[in-house]
């Protein structure tokens, strides 16, 4: 027994020994390995069966250290919460490099340590075997980084509660899980700042790695990172950890293959998804960043509840072939989600709200798939809190990555030729823009959906669709406030854009080969449902901001489609767009707003021709902008248009180059001068924003120099002239069915122009015009009545050829034409109408418009003015009426009436006394009185009932008389010939001397606003001047013919003969005075007229109608505002009329009525003149031919001569003027300065 007891002791001693001797030679090799193989210093406290005691791993050169605690192996049978059986255990893990001194691994342990990558150390069974039994887990990882950045930071990070597992079936895959309960880490520096943290990061995640046991490649790699937060601050951004210069692989001179690379075409992203493995599963839920400054008094803060991302590639599975022209695409699908992403500023306002966003890629056999959803996102953007971060962000795009991005910026896009089908759908997006220097704007939409998908069959075939719902871009102060949207049919003031709906369809289709006889075709679809647009100041410049900021993005130049040498690009287009409820508004903050309704806009255009069609256009004017929102009514309901309008289609024929308007029925137009205040200042804002965009688009645009600026280079004189090219005109056609103008000159004055089937056409330089029915109205009365109008103007006509022949001295043989042929004129005045005063009126504000829109052109010499048009007028019809007092005809006629009346009274009375004598006969005594009495108490009341009778009948069969006089011509011919002989002022001023020697010329040369001068041909069939409806007329000529010259010019008048009107255009311009010139208008003439029959008419019975008359054409034109005293109509007619008058008249007479009745056609006294010569020049009147003098009664029927002579008779009338006897200019001044008299002086 003792011996058997010091045999075990013997034994244990011995194991003690083996087990010491063991434990010192383990320590004592994997000391000399770890010294040699890694160059490291290799301690190791204390261990014991199955675990290990401060184990320390220090590298001498790169100053590492990795010191664990324990080290132990645990099995589920002592531990139920292993997974597997056995499980290698690590108690605190702490780990310390240094970056700076840290240049690799040393390349004996980077060649020695490698496996080979052909074959596993292990095999299969033993493999499945390691990994279902065995575990590893870490309680905690500490791991210091010195000198991250500078010398003096620090990374720090430790992992708690890791755990590692393994997974095979041995044979084709392994799979590794490693799970992280906590990790936390910071980025530090040491400074006297308060700024000490540059970064912190926390999560928890779980990463299974799968590897093919075959090939050792990795397979799927699945990753689940939870409650992430990350705090970066400003530090961060400053310090060099982010410099490019510290990342090596983004330095050029590190990557020569890359940039080599770049020559050849390839898509973004798509190199990066070939390296990825098979299977690729990202999802971070709960995830939280924030950016800090200013020791983290500003920050920002982003939370995302959930982050996926999914990728899968089958490379067993046949690719897509041809997918660019040199390479194929493995069919793979990649699917991107992010879930309540929320981005808050400091005072914990939102940033960017996202709800969901979802993003997929999906590759087959046959096509490549790509889809986008985004739901509810709301960007608020505000640059003064964003400046502060990007002027902070953007010290990492400095650097030398620049010669980098220039290198990407050259990569070219491959062509791809697989079909791509993309579809997306967004929706409840709200992004609101503030910058500093512009008002803030916001855009929003509550949906858009996008399908497009792009085929290559046997050509390349594009169609999309694109879906827009209730799109609105607001602008102004308020406008970043999300608002609910406005309400139907209104229009709310600061929304530049509203699209209620919009839908586009289209197709492209480009045939492939160069050789091909196919054009391309284009085909779109497009229907626009309430569509807003407002044009503002605050519009134009945020527009002009956006621009700015696009436009170096869109400078990039398109590259040309190659064609074969001769060919051009031919495209065959279709476009369909039809637009529903269309309103355009114009926004000033002075003159309110203007607005243009729509109700339905039609667009249908081709390569051939294109046609727009427009139902129910309103132009009307918001005088005064006091609501927030304006009512956007149909059409027709809009109060107090402008311009309305029921129809209009407009065609253009390309090939032909013609344009066809066509207006339907209801033109309308109510101008006035405040209107046309409020539409040109209007008009001038649109500009101005026009402007400002282009200058915004194109800012270094050279400007268009014209020859008079100093800039301009002269020709040089040897040059020959270069001829242009001929302008091919355009073919105008246009059709009005009603059209109605209503221009209002003062508060209570207006004139109306109406016409009816309107029609111009213009063809090859030659203009008509065709209208059947034209009527002009004043303050409501038709005064102007035109029938059959026709205009044309002809760039040359042979009849004006012929017109010439009578005048040798013109220089101009051929010259243009305006031809107006008209079947009637009837011009009618109403009865004391004062058409003077809406006439003046008229003038003044022409006077105004002309002075308006040529007031900004900069003054200079004035070039010469081309000839004007001749001028051909021809008029079947022409009457001129001033209307009598309706009251004065109906008492006349009633007076008639009742004079007829008296004499059937008295006829029926005799009847009755007849038949109550027979009766007295019949009856004698028996015939009772009273029934006498009762017969003529009833003959005296069928009197009245047929007076009353007759009375209402009075115009029944005849209408009434309503003319006072009446002035009529038929068959009217008018010729005003322009030649070059007197055109110009200078010209002019040489005609207007010979045509009026007598008068002395100024020696300081007169300053004339009006000078014209032309050659006049006129025939008259029939000129016929009516008294009421006296049986005579006042004038009646028959073949009249007038040929000669006729001279007009208005003298400028000096500052004392100046007048002044007033316009009152109302607020915010006031009253505008007009100067009017008040010399007037003086004719010069030399005519020779030729007249069949010349008869005149006149009587004392006629002075009360004459009277009247005058009345009537006093009120014609405005009583001169000169204080002087008028002038007898002799004095104005020699200051209007100078010139000689020649007349050849075959048969004259005057019939000097004789009696008080003015119906009266026998009683009068009668001068006839045969063959009568009459030359009329200033001061005296010759008259040459063979008068005879009857006196015609109707008591016995007969004529009595009482003169016969056939001597020449002349009158010679001299004037008695202080000033100048023969002065024939005189100036309007004050009564004091002028006195003129005339009297016969001699009778030969």
């Amino acid at each position: 027994m003792p011996l058997l007891l010091a045999a075990l002791l013997f034994l244990l001693l011995i194991a003690l020994c083996a087990l010491f001797l063991g434990r010192w030679l383990l320590v004592r090799l994997a000391t000399k390995w770890c010294h040699r193989r890694l160059q490291a210093e290799l301690k190791i406290g204390s261990f014991g069966f199955f675990w290990i005691q401060n184990v320390s791993l220090k590298f001498e050169q790169h100053q590492q250290t990795v010191e664990i605690d324990s080290v132990w192996i645990s099995s589920k049978l002592l531990s139920h919460d292993l997974p597997h059986y056995v499980a290698l255990c690590f108690g605190e893990v702490r780990i310390r490099t240094d970056l700076q001194k840290m240049s690799g691994l040393p390349t004996s342990f980077s060649t020695t340590t490698g496996v080979d990558h052909r074959e596993l150390p292990l095999s299969p069974s033993l493999l499945r075997i390691v990994c279902q039994l065995f575990s590893i887990h870490v309680d905690s990882v500490n791991i210091m980084v010195l000198k991250v950045a500078t010398s003096e930071s620090l990374w720090h990070i430790q992992i708690s509660r890791s755990r590692f597992l393994l997974g095979s079936d041995g044979k084709r895959w392994m799979d590794c899980k490693v799970s992280l309960s906590q990790v936390n880490s910071k980025v530090l520096k040491s400074g006297q700042s308060e700024d000490t943290c540059l970064a912190e990061l926390s999560l928890a995640m779980d990463l299974c790695v799968e590897v093919a046991l075959s090939s050792l490649q990795l397979k799927a790699i699945t990753l689940y990172v939870w409650t992430l937060h990350a705090e970066l601050h400003e530090g961060l951004f400053h310090s060099q950890l982010l410099h490019p210069s510290l990342v090596p692989t983004l330095r050029p001179d590190k990557m020569p293959e890359i940039t080599e690379d770049l020559a050849e075409p390839t898509i973004p992203g798509l190199s990066l998804l070939q390296l990825l493995p098979e299977k690729v599963k990202i999802e971070l839920e709960n995830t939280s960043m924030v950016l800090s400054m200013n020791s983290q008094k500003r920050h920002l803060n982003w939370t995302l509840k959930l982050l996926q991302f999914c990728y899968h590639r089958d490379e067993d599975q046949l690719p897509l072939r041809s997918f660019t022209t040199n390479s194929d695409m493995a069919q793979m699908s990649t699917e991107l989600l992010l879930e309540d992403g929320l981005l808050l500023s400091q005072s914990r306002q939102r940033i960017i709200c996202l709800s969901s966003l979802k993003a997929s890629v999906q590759v087959t056999t046959i096509d490549l798939s790509a889809s986008l959803v985004l739901s509810t996102c709301i960007v608020h953007y505000r640059h003064q809190e964003f400046s502060h971060w990007l002027h902070m962000l953007s010290w990492e795009s400095q650097g030398p990555t620049k010669s980098l991005s220039h290198s990407r910026k050259t990569r070219n896009f491959p062509q791809i030729l697989a079909p791509i089908i993309l579809s997306t759908s967004i929706s409840n997006v709200n992004v609101s823009i503030q910058l500093g220097d512009t008002p803030p704007f916001a855009l929003g939409f509550n949906s858009i959906c996008l399908d497009y998908q792009h085929l290559r069959p046997q050509s390349i075939h594009q169609r999309g669709v694109l879906a827009v719902d209730h799109l609105c871009w607001r602008v102004g102060n308020d406008s970043h406030i999300q608002r609910a949207p406005h309400p139907p049919n209104m229009h709310v003031w600061g929304e530049a854009l509203v699209l209620d709906s919009f839908t586009l369809q289209g197709s492209y289709n480009q045939p492939l080969g160069l050789s091909s006889t196919q054009s391309d075709t284009l085909f779109l679809d497009c229907t626009i449902r309430g569509l807003q647009v407002e044009a503002s100041d605050t519009c134009a410049e945020c527009l002009s901001r956006i621009l700015s900021v696009l436009a170096p993005w869109s400078q990039k130049p398109a590259l040309p489609r190659e064609l074969p040498s001769g060919e051009s690009p031919v495209l065959l287009w279709k476009v369909d767009l039809k637009v529903e409820d269309m309103n355009l508004f114009t926004l000033s903050s002075l003159v309110g707003a203007s607005e243009v309704r729509l109700d339905t806009l039609t667009v249908l255009g081709s390569a051939e021709s294109s046609t727009v069609g427009v139902q129910g256009l309103v132009l009307a004017l918001v005088k005064a902008v006091t609501e927030k929102m304006q009512p956007c009514c149909k059409a027709p309901d809009i109060p107090t248009p402008v311009l309305s309008l029921s129809m209009l289609s407009i065609t253009y024929h390309s090939s032909i180059r013609s344009l066809e308007v066509q207006c339907g029925a209801g033109l309308m137009l109510l101008w006035s001068p405040p209107d046309h205040m409020y539409l040109y200042q209007h008009i001038l804002a649109t500009l101005q924003c026009r402007d400002l965009l282009r200058a915004t688009l194109r800012p270094d645009a050279p400007l268009l120099q014209t020859p008079e600026q100093p800039g301009a280079l002269p020709e040089p004189k040897d040059s020959p002239p270069e001829l242009a090219p001929p302008k091919r005109l355009l073919n105008l056609t246009l059709e009005v069915s009603t059209a109605k103008l209503t221009a209002f000159v003062a508060e209570d004055k207006f004139i109306t122009l109406v016409a009816e089937s309107v029609s111009l056409s213009r063809h090859s330089g030659s203009l008509q015009v065709y209208c059947p029915e034209l009527a002009a109205g004043f303050d409501g009365n038709s005064i102007f009545s035109f029938k059959e109008v026709e205009v044309q103007l002809l760039s040359e006509l042979e009849e004006m050829i012929l017109h010439r022949n009578p005048f040798p001295g013109l220089e101009t043989l051929r010259n243009r034409v305006w031809l107006f042929s008209l079947g009637s004129v009837a011009v009618e005045f109403p009865y004391q109408y004062d058409f003077s005063r809406t006439l003046d009126e008229a003038v003044g504000v022409q006077k105004w418009l002309k002075g308006l829109h040529r007031g900004a052109r900069t003054g200079g010499p004035p070039g010469p003015t081309p000839l004007p048009p001749d001028l051909l007028i021809k008029v079947q019809h022409f009457s001129w009426v001033f209307l009598d007092d309706i009251f004065e005809v109906k008492l006349r006629d009633n007076y008639e009436l009742m004079k007829d009346e008296s004499k059937e009274s008295a006829k029926r009375l005799q009847l009755l006394d007849a038949k109550v004598a027979a009766l007295r006969k019949q009856h004698g005594e028996l015939l009772p009185a009273r029934k006498i009495e009762e017969l003529y108490a009833s003959l005296e009341r069928k009197n009245i009932e047929i007076y009353i009778q007759r009375s209402r009948r009075l115009y029944g069969n005849t209408p009434m008389r309503r003319a006072l006089l009446t002035w009529s011509l038929t068959e009217l011919e008018l010729v005003a010939l322009a030649d070059a002989s007197f055109h110009g002022p200078e010209r002019v001023l040489k005609q207007l001397k010979e045509l009026d020697p007598s008068s002395p010329f100024p020696c300081e040369g007169l300053e004339l606003v009006i000078q014209w001068c032309r050659m006049l041909k006129c025939n008259v069939k029939t000129f016929l001047v009516r008294i009421r409806d006296y049986p005579r007329y006042l004038f009646e000529i028959r073949e009249w013919r007038l040929l000669g010259r006729l001279l007009g010019t208005e003298q400028s008048g000096q500052t004392c003969s100046r007048r002044r009107q007033t316009l009152h255009l109302g607020p915010p311009w006031g009253d505008v005075v007009v100067e009017r010139n008040m010399p007037p208008l003086k004719f010069y003439h030399d005519f020779r007229s030729e007249v069949f029959q010349y008869t005149v008419v006149w009587g004392p019975c006629w002075d009360p109608a004459w009277t009247l008359i005058g009345q009537s054409v006093d009120l014609l034109t405005k009583p001169s505002a000169d204080p002087s005293a008028p002038l007898p109509w002799w004095d104005k007619s020699r200051l209007l009329f100078h010139g000689d008058w020649h007349m050849d008249i075959e048969q004259a007479n005057l019939h000097q009525l004789a009696t008080e009745d003015p119906y009266n056609t026998t009683e009068n006294m009668h001068w006839e003149w045969s063959h009568l010569f009459f030359h009329w020049k200033p001061g005296q009147f010759v008259f040459r031919g063979d008068l005879d003098v009857n006196v015609r009664t109707a008591s016995n029927g007969c004529a009595m001569g009482t003169l016969m002579t056939t001597t020449v008779s002349s009158f010679e009338l001299q004037s008695s003027c202080r000033k100048c006897p023969m002065a024939s200019s005189m100036t309007p001044t004050g009564p004091s300065d002028l006195r003129t008299s005339i009297s016969p002086s001699r009778w030969t």
